[in-house]
């Protein structure tokens, strides 16, 4: 394909972040990137603009609630084919194009709806562009484990990052400064359209290898149909074959139950851990990030100097971010790095608290943005990586999507009460609460380091 056949002297081509299989995750993450916001902060924006109430506003947050359970259908992702699609493209850039088409179209969809009159059908095609675009980010995040070795996934995930914060760079800053000179109705059309880099990243990389599924074949199958039918007495013994060899229920046992035996198979009691962490780490920002638009706009900044400051500057420091985490990941044992990141997320965000204590001030506001993003986007960076190391690749999309739909679950919920918060305490407590609710994840990193230590000596 034509990302893998560019020609570049040797010693840049040796340099990671541009082989092939590293840098086409510009193009996937540019795609992955550019709905978020537009379903989410861009669209709260949107929102506030037609007279919806802050309340109103962060319950509608709970769209995002989309991201944090695409593990519930996953496994379809993961092992169904799309008619035609499939043999045409491969599996996972069929459902790639599935996925993008979709995002598109819901987009247009948004532009010719009326915040203010419709607002309930407005909220209805963003739900099922956000449904679709976490369908992608699961093929996207599949497609990236596969297509890359151990010592490239810092990398890829820093490479990611990067296309990921351009696409939001475009419908955050992008989409606002359109709206600020025509509409919000060109500003989604323009977005829909811009799904086509994306689309067009997707159709020239090639399908990543990935190992064919065979239902029934592995041990770890034939255990757990062993241990589900094992109740069926032996005068049964005929019921049990029939069952045991039934398509559903081998495809059940393949798709749903692997990945999860899988994973407590190889942590044991410490999945449980591992799960609490993935549950909490990201919680402070998702909760903080939900009312951030709505806050600047509250403290007297213009749509233009949200989208210079917030969504391209903000974002610039968010992919340096990443890309200091991609290479520090490394240098150090990633369990140091996702300490690292923690703490400079809660340091960060207790600075909102004192900015929203202070005067509109524009130079406070930069250096806010800059701390603020730079954290968050090494914090990200590494946590990616971390992900990668949890992948067992038989499971690679739907292993990979339990991750990212636990690492937004808490905060997706809990942030869907945000502007009630912000109503009842104000902005200075409720980002002071928001930073606080870092320290779980804090105590968590802690025990995972002592497992680790423990590890070592044992070996």
């Amino acid at each position: 394909m034509i990302l893998t056949r560019i020609k570049l002297p040797k010693s840049v081509k040796n340099f990671v972040y541009f082989q092939p299989e590293v840098f086409r995750m510009l193009f996937l993450g540019f795609s992955a990137g550019l709905p978020l916001l537009l379903v989410l902060g861009t669209l709260s924006l949107l929102l506030k603009d037609a007279g919806i109430s802050r309340s109103e506003i962060g319950f509608a947050s709970w769209i995002g609630l989309a991201y944090s359970i695409k593990v519930i259908w996953s496994p379809v992702v993961d092992n169904f084919k799309l008619p035609i699609l499939s043999r045409l493209l491969g599996k996972r850039k069929s459902w790639l194009l599935f996925a993008q088409i979709g995002i598109a179209l819901g987009l247009y969809m948004i532009s010719k709806t009326d915040a203010g009159t419709d607002t309930q059908r407005l909220v209805i095609f963003a739900l099922i562009t956000a449904f679709l675009s976490a369908t992608q980010d699961i093929v996207i995040d599949a497609f990236r484990v596969e297509s890359n070795d151990d010592k490239k996934q810092g990398a890829a995930a820093a490479t990611y990052i990067m296309g990921y914060r351009i696409g939001m760079i475009v419908a955050g800053a992008g989409a606002l400064k359109i709206a600020a000179s025509y509409d919000w109705e060109v500003s989604y059309q323009i977005m829909a359209i811009c799904m086509g880099v994306g689309i067009l990243g997707g159709l020239l990389s090639p399908e990543p290898p990935h190992k064919k599924q065979v239902l029934g074949e592995t041990e770890l199958e034939k255990d757990i149909s062993e241990k589900l039918l094992q109740p069926l007495a032996q005068n049964k013994e005929t019921l049990k074959g029939k069952i045991q060899n039934h398509p559903a229920f081998m495809y059940f046992v393949k798709a749903i139950l692997s990945p999860f035996v899988d994973f407590f198979r190889r942590y044991k009691w410490w999945g449980l851990v591992i799960i609490a962490f993935i549950l909490s780490f990201r919680v402070s920002d998702i909760v903080l990030g939900v009312m951030t638009n709505v806050f600047y706009d509250d403290m007297g900044f213009t749509k233009d100097e949200i989208a210079d400051y917030s969504k391209i500057y903000g974002v610039i420091m968010t992919i340096l971010g990443a890309f200091i985490g991609g290479y520090v990941v490394n240098k150090v044992k990633i369990l140091w790095c996702l300490l690292w990141g923690i703490i400079l997320v809660i340091l960060t965000n207790l600075l909102f608290a004192y900015m929203a204590s202070q005067p509109k001030d524009v130079g406070f506001l930069i250096a806010v943005i800059s701390a603020d993003n730079m954290a968050g986007g090494f914090s990200m960076g590494v946590l990616m990586a971390y992900f990668a190391t949890l992948i067992n690749q038989e499971f690679t999309a739907t292993q990979f999507a339990l991750y990212t739909s636990l690492m937004t679950l808490t905060g997706k919920i809990l942030g869907g009460f945000s502007g009630v918060n912000i109503d009842n305490w104000g902005y200075p407590m409720f980002f002071t609460y928001a930073a606080s609710l870092g320290i779980p994840a804090l105590l968590l990193i802690l025990a995972l380091l002592y497992r680790e230590k423990t590890l070592s000596k044992k070996e």
